[in-house]
């Protein structure tokens, strides 16, 4: 096997492992915010909504 199809594996792997590492970081923010009552995320729902990637504004429009 060739150094470069090597390597090619090895980024393979890591990109993997740092998909799934950021995965389970958004799993374990959102059983975190379970933990509070809704009336008090209803406050900050727009700024959370601003992390998502497709959103564009607090209104739901993309």
């Amino acid at each position: 096997m060739s150094q470069t199809s090597i390597w090619n594996i090895v980024q393979a792997l890591s990109a993997f492992k740092s998909q799934r590492r950021r995965d389970a970081n958004h799993e374990h923010a959102l059983r975190e915010l379970r933990r509070f009552p809704p009336h008090l995320l209803a406050d900050c729902q727009c700024e959370m909504e601003l992390t998502v990637p497709e959103r564009r504004a607090c209104d739901g429009t993309r």
